[in-house]
């Protein structure tokens, strides 16, 4: 068994720093006790997820950067290495934890709901709703305050707090996930690579990969569908991770991200090209890591 979680590959300001650390370090602990108790990857990742989509320090969930509209969308997907099912949402804006809905996306009749669709589908499933306003903290609402203040700008090309995880259970399996609130004062109905299949995520028998950062480069490279490509190809995840990291960089100048990933033999691997990002993992030998 192994998990690793990302809190987002960004220029993580110092005084964020430690709660960004703590975040994974507490979604590792839960998802790692799912798969102890016997939990299926499935679980694990949504259960690590939503510790970090219900942590208002990251831009997933509860804490989500602002549209340019004020206003928060949430996307999210999980992706089965064993079945190569996938299931994904898009254009939240009345629920709490995305990944459970993207899980029930799964394992229902489609691939990718969004907007009013995904809300009616959550309705049909019995899953709870939130006011809008009830995903906005204090923090982001400054933010936005002062991004109008200086004439709203065109939103930066930057990657911020994408939340994910990847997780190994007992019958060998890994499933990838990933949530996010998107990039600060994007447009409404902006989608980037979280909730693309290839795009933010990927997982097959070989491996799987998450990805966070500037999502419309990770998408135009298709970064996480490569990056499994070469695990495939039997490179190590190490060297996978950074290759790929490399090649986000040669075919987007202007691509800045991370990556994380985990192979069937519990062994891990992560790279990025922003200052920071925040991660945590226990990998198939038991060792225990967290950092940024």
């Amino acid at each position: 068994m192994a998990l690793i979680v990302h809190g987002g590959a960004w220029a993580i300001p110092d005084d964020q720093v430690a709660a960004h650390v703590a975040g994974c370090a507490a979604a590792r602990e839960v998802g790692w006790q799912r798969l102890q108790a016997g939990g299926s990857a499935l679980d694990a990742v949504e259960a690590a997820v939503r510790v970090m989509e219900d942590d208002p320090i990251f831009d997933a969930g509860t804490g989500s950067v602002l549209t340019s509209a004020g206003t928060v969308e949430l996307d999210a997907a999980l992706m089965d290495g064993r079945t190569l099912r996938y299931g994904s949402v898009a254009g939240l804006r009345r629920i709490r934890n995305p990944i459970t809905l993207a899980r029930h996306v799964l394992t229902g009749p489609a691939t990718m709901l969004v907007g009013s669709g995904a809300e009616e589908f959550a309705a049909a499933v019995g899953m709870p709703f939130c006011a809008n306003e009830d995903l906005i903290v204090e923090r982001e609402r400054q933010l936005w305050l002062e991004w109008k203040a200086k004439g709203a700008a065109p939103p930066p090309a930057s990657g911020h707090d994408t939340v994910g995880a990847i997780a190994l259970d007992r019958a060998g399996n890994l499933v990838a996930a990933n949530s996010t609130g998107g990039t600060p004062f994007k447009l409404p109905g902006r989608v980037g690579d979280t909730p693309l299949i290839g795009c933010g995520l990927y997982a097959t028998p070989a491996g799987a990969a998450v990805c966070t950062g500037w999502g419309e480069a990770i998408t135009r490279v298709a970064l996480a569908r490569r990056v499994v490509e070469l695990l495939e190809d039997g490179i190590s995840p190490q060297e996978a991770a950074e290759a790929g990291i490399r090649l986000l960089g040669e075919l987007a100048p202007e691509g800045r991200g991370g990556v994380i990933v985990l192979t069937p033999d519990g062994t891990v691997g992560l790279a990025w090209n922003t200052p920071r990002m925040a991660y945590a993992y226990i990998n198939g030998r038991g060792e225990m890591r967290s950092g940024v």
